[in-house]
């Protein structure tokens, strides 16, 4: 007989997950429901946006194709989700008192993966919403009776001042309470201005809040069954819930996509920088893992800390990214694209803004100048300015490397039943092949996010006139500089 497992240990439970609608948080659902099917109910914290009610908001996600599967096979488990009217940046979750009673009541499993990923926030933006949601969701959870674990997503990038980074909660450069009460009391203008002398070793506002919303859930652990789980750089799906999905143009497939639409043509990055990243369905197979060892093993007092990551099993480096990224986009073009594909790394920030000088800004110029001369709106020259204003903001990661402890991380999947190593399986290195990945992301990319019609006799033939183009432009540039250089020295030998 097989001994229990997650599914078993979910049975007749409900959780409250935050972030439903986000990338990770689509995951995570569509897994719960796909492989827990006596989870009682899941309650999603949603905010109204553009018009649109929770309930409106949640119709639309489980109509989505990342529930084409749970629709087809076992639809009946959609109708246990229900929506909450709530935001993660607003006390009390933005949540009703009968929102909050009512979940209270219920809840034993309490999963907050909400988060502003953007590293150009406001530290009054980010703190009321990545630390103060925080607080909030220890707030709501110290009134479950029936909660048996609450995981908090955070990111390996929280603590980036140690080059080892251990799974552990590393010292705060400023005390979470003084931070959010700040964030309460002063105007946006005012907080900016006093940021750098909170923020210590952080490179944005992002890794300060995430680093200070550890320290809250930290804070918390005599009084809750609590863990936080650190994901690295999440990236496309291996193989669930369907193999290259992805939502999204965050982290390395930003770059990635500006190169192979011939947009961007120089990069700033060390190109031995390791890339930590993980695919999304490994990042929440970690998840509902941290959650099933909290249930069972959490001791009030201690907390438990994963790196969910992929550092010690396999790891890529920046140059082998954009090699990768390029031999898979000559195969499978895009249906558009400005320029035929190539890029120039550099870890030099001086030869980095030369390079975009010459091959962004110079050409920027040329085109918004003809685009005004007929008529037209110009884009190009604000295009690259944001693109290197992005690239510079990003240089502390790209330039750097970190070394990310996660022995407890792969250790979650040691003494599961036979089913669950099989379902929840995280050290898949030995699995993935590189290039194949690589054309998955990128197709992925182009079938969920850019919506391309994916028609390859229409896009090998745009890329190869988009080749020859390039060529015949090249050809012309090396003749003008080879007959200016010619002249140049016959006119020093005369």
């Amino acid at each position: 007989m097989m001994k229990p497992g997650v599914a078993e240990a979910l049975a007749g439970q409900t959780l409250l997950l935050t972030g439903a609608s986000g990338f990770l948080g689509k995951a995570m659902l569509e897994k719960l429901l796909r492989t827990c099917p006596k989870i009682k109910r899941i309650y999603v914290v949603l905010r109204a946006r553009r018009g649109k009610e929770p309930r409106d908001r949640l119709r639309e996600l489980l109509d989505g194709p990342v529930f084409d599967n749970i629709r087809r096979n076992n639809p009946e488990m959609l109708t246990r989700v229900t929506p909450l009217n709530g935001d993660c940046f607003e006390k009390g979750l933005g949540m009703t008192s009968d929102d909050q009673q009512l979940v209270q009541a219920e809840v034993s499993v309490f999963v907050h993966t909400a988060a502003s990923v953007r590293f150009d926030d406001p530290i009054k933006s980010a703190v009321l919403l990545n630390t103060r949601g925080a607080q909030e969701v220890c707030k709501l959870a110290l009134g479950m009776p029936k909660l048996k674990a609450l995981v908090h997503v955070s990111t390996t990038y929280s603590n980036t001042n140690h080059p080892v980074i251990e799974e552990k909660v590393y010292p705060a450069t400023a005390d979470w309470r003084e931070m959010i009460r700040l964030a309460e009391s002063l105007s946006v203008d005012e907080f900016q201005k006093q940021a750098p002398q909170h923020m210590g070793y952080h490179p944005n506002t992002y890794t300060f809040s995430k680093s200070l919303a550890e320290q809250v859930i930290n804070d918390h652990r005599d009084r809750l069954n609590v863990a936080i789980y650190r994901p690295s750089i999440v990236v496309g799906a291996v193989k669930e819930p369907i193999p290259g999905w992805v939502d999204n143009l965050n982290g390395p497939m930003a770059m990635c996509v500006g190169v192979s639409k011939g947009l961007i043509h120089t990069a700033l990055a060390d190109d031995n920088s390791v890339m930590d990243m993980v695919p999304v369905d490994i990042a929440v197979n970690g998840i509902v893992l941290a959650v099933f060892e909290t249930m069972r093993n959490s001791v009030r007092g201690e907390i438990k800390v994963f790196n969910g990551c992929s550092s010690n099993r396999r790891t890529l480096k920046v140059q082998e990214i954009v090699e990768a990224g390029l031999k898979c986009i000559e195969k499978n073009p895009h249906d558009r694209i400005l320029w035929y594909p190539f890029v120039f790394v550099t870890s030099r920030v001086w030869l980095f803004t030369l390079l975009t000088c010459v091959l962004h800004f110079f050409p920027a110029l040329i085109l918004d100048t003809l685009l005004r001369l007929t008529g037209n709106k110009p884009w190009m020259w604000r295009t690259y300015m944001k693109a290197y204003k992005a690239t510079l903001a990003v240089r502390y990661f790209t330039l750097r490397h970190w070394i990310f402890r996660n022995e407890k991380f792969f250790a979650l999947e040691k003494d599961l039943n036979e089913r669950d190593a099989v379902i929840y399986k995280l050290d898949q290195s030995m699995d993935v092949d590189i290039p194949e990945f690589m054309a998955l992301s990128m197709e992925g990319v182009r079938r969920y996010v850019l919506k391309e019609d994916m028609d390859p006799v229409k896009a090998r033939r745009n890329q190869m006139t988009m080749y020859i183009i390039d060529r015949v432009v090249r050809g012309v540039l090396l003749y003008f500089i080879g007959s200016s250089v010619y002249g140049f020295v016959s006119g020093l030998v005369a």
